[in-house]
């Protein structure tokens, strides 16, 4: 029997460093979202990075398919087969030491949990990642309208300088421009479709240089200062909570490094608990006890 853990370890192990590293070269590789838009532009011309437009999956449930947008993760086998394998080492997992039953209600429960928090991790850290570009995009933007280029010109020209993922955003943008979109109602779609407000601000500058006039090379000056400010309190705001942080992150830890240890080293003690009906109840009750103490934790370290 601890051969047999051992071994589903393993396994368990390989299948999710897999996984992980399917979804980094997957996140890496992504030609970004706009699926749908670059099959109606394919129609009349070769979509913009010169490949054949993916067709839509259909089984899959279309504000899932939005939430990996936003996460940048692009709609293929390979990131669906990635994002699946974790819950088919749960369910071996579950039904090697717990039975079917329990097996089943964890990939029920447990794994659609976990999978939308690692999402909504994914979608988090693609946006600071957009926010933290934009500064130095809007100055380039800037600069060219400063040697009197218009504003469209100057986005089309400040985003062949950008990298992924606001690479990503700026291409998003441009396809529907050549769709016939105005480039502010442009930036506004894909600020709604990414849900990154930052964008949408940015589009207001646009909507409002283009539609009036005005000086839009300082305003955009001033929006960028004001980015670079915000983004440097938060992270002097996210220094001083560290402690607190690292302090939820032990915390919540130990409890289950101390349960896998426990279940590698000696099967048979848990095991044992679970196998008689008093045990179950007290083993099921510490696990509640555990997502109730984390998600307080969690909450308390939140800084936004």
């Amino acid at each position: 029997m601890p051969d047999l853990v051992w071994l589903v370890l393993a396994a368990s192990f390989c299948l999710l460093a897999a996984a992980f590293v399917l979804l980094g070269g997957a996140v890496r590789r992504a030609p970004g979202g706009g699926r749908r838009l670059s099959e109606v532009l394919a129609r009349h011309e070769a979509p913009f990075d010169g490949k054949a437009p993916v067709a839509a999956s259909g089984w899959i449930p279309s504000w899932f398919e939005r939430y990996l947008q936003r996460a940048g993760l692009p709609e293929t086998p390979l990131v669906y087969g990635a994002l699946l394998a974790p819950g088919v080492v749960l369910f071996l997992f579950g039904d090697l030491l717990f039975g079917f039953a329990y097996a089943l209600a964890g990939i029920l429960i447990v794994y659609p949990f976990l999978l939308w928090s690692f999402v909504q991790w994914r979608i988090a850290v693609y946006r600071q990642q957009v926010v933290d570009q934009l500064p130095v995009f809007l100055e380039s933007v800037s600069r060219i309208l400063s040697v009197g280029c218009s504003l469209e010109l100057a986005f089309r020209n400040a985003s062949e300088e950008c990298d992924d993922p606001l690479l990503t955003i700026t291409r998003q943008v441009l396809l529907r421009t050549r769709a016939g979109q105005s480039l502010e109602d442009a930036m506004m779609q894909v600020a709604d479709v990414y849900a990154i407000r930052e964008l949408g601000f940015v589009a207001s500058v646009f909507h409002l240089g283009i539609r009036y006039g005005g000086n839009a090379h300082a305003v955009l000056e001033r929006l960028s200062t004001t980015m670079r400010e915000r983004r440097r309190s938060q992270q002097e705001l996210k220094a001083m909570t560290a402690e607190t942080r690292a302090s939820a992150w032990i915390l919540s830890a130990l409890p289950v490094v101390v349960a896998m240890l426990t279940l590698a080293s000696n099967p048979g003690y848990l095991l044992g608990m679970w196998i008689d009906p008093f045990g179950r109840k007290i083993l099921l009750g510490a696990l509640a006890m555990q997502i109730a103490g984390m998600a307080l934790l969690f909450r308390m370290a939140r800084i936004d």
